[in-house]
């Protein structure tokens, strides 16, 4: 299948920072997508390729908006001052309205946004993510801070893979365990550490109620970052939500479950934001 057309740019914010985009698809409903912590170890702009190959078969049904966080990240920077550049970045190109798709460490800066412009984010999809930090979840953020501050990036990498997938799928990745030391290193060092400290005490549970727009929460009932007790009290508190967890999955339910495409398709369907 071939990689649909795609534009990579950096907006520039009112503060001198760059916002790096990816748009691509030409479909009738538009989707906004905020990935999770890997987006501190490759903006869209620089994982544009491998991006186009993930959504590809999205492009003829949507047209989807990969947004980065900012370019540099200050320290101490919070989920909703994220979601107002986001939000920003959506006004910019026009974006909407649009059903919002975040991503584990997305999830908090969609649920600001959520709240702040129903009239743009008409369909919020929570996929592998949490609204408050448990402790369990904490130490898994700490211990990935410690190896990216120390620049453990070969550690780091492998970690991130026996945490979000499933055991099988783990067990295909063993044999190239050794090579983890040769993927490139992050462009922005400090980046990971930055989005990864913005979790550490988040509690987003005052916040949830006044998610007005229909919401999906959907991940894997084996998540070993976010438990599944988490994503149900998400869940609960946001008033018109449903949520489907899947034995068997974890915290990589949307890379690894192909159930996950045909959620995201009845879910995005059923709002009715079609252009044409």
């Amino acid at each position: 299948m071939l990689l649909p057309g795609r534009t990579a740019g950096y907006l520039p914010l009112p503060d001198g920072a760059q916002l790096p985009y990816l748009a691509l698809g030409d479909g009738p409903t538009a989707i906004a997508v905020i990935p999770g912590a890997g987006d501190g170890l490759t903006t869209v702009v620089d994982g544009a390729l491998r991006l186009a190959w993930y959504y590809r078969r999205r492009a003829h049904r949507y047209r989807v908006l990969v947004l980065s966080r900012r370019q540099p990240i200050p320290p101490h920077f919070r989920q909703d001052q994220h979601a107002g550049d986001l939000l920003w970045a959506l006004e910019q190109l026009q974006w909407g309205p649009t059903v919002l798709e975040c991503n584990s460490a997305g999830g908090p800066v969609g649920q600001w946004m959520a709240v702040r412009r129903p009239d743009l984010i008409r369909g919020l999809i929570l996929s592998s993510t949490l609204h408050r930090t448990v402790e369990h979840t904490r130490t898994v953020l700490q211990l990935w801070m410690v190896l990216a501050h120390e620049g453990r990036w070969a550690e780091l990498n492998w970690s991130s893979i026996e945490y979000t997938f499933r055991p099988q799928t783990v067990a295909r990745y063993r044999p190239l365990r050794p090579f983890t030391g040769l993927l490139p290193k992050p462009r922005y060092a400090e980046r990971l550490e930055r989005i990864l400290e913005e979790l550490l005490y988040l509690d987003n549970r005052p916040l949830l109620p006044g998610i007005a727009c229909p919401t999906l929460v959907i991940g894997g009932a084996d998540d070993r970052v976010i438990p599944a007790d988490v994503q149900r009290e998400m869940a609960a508190l946001i008033p018109h939500s449903e949520i489907i967890l899947y034995p068997g999955y974890g915290h990589g339910n949307d890379q690894e479950n192909p159930d996950y495409e045909r959620q995201v398709s009845r879910f995005a369907g059923g709002l009715g934001l079609a252009r044409y």
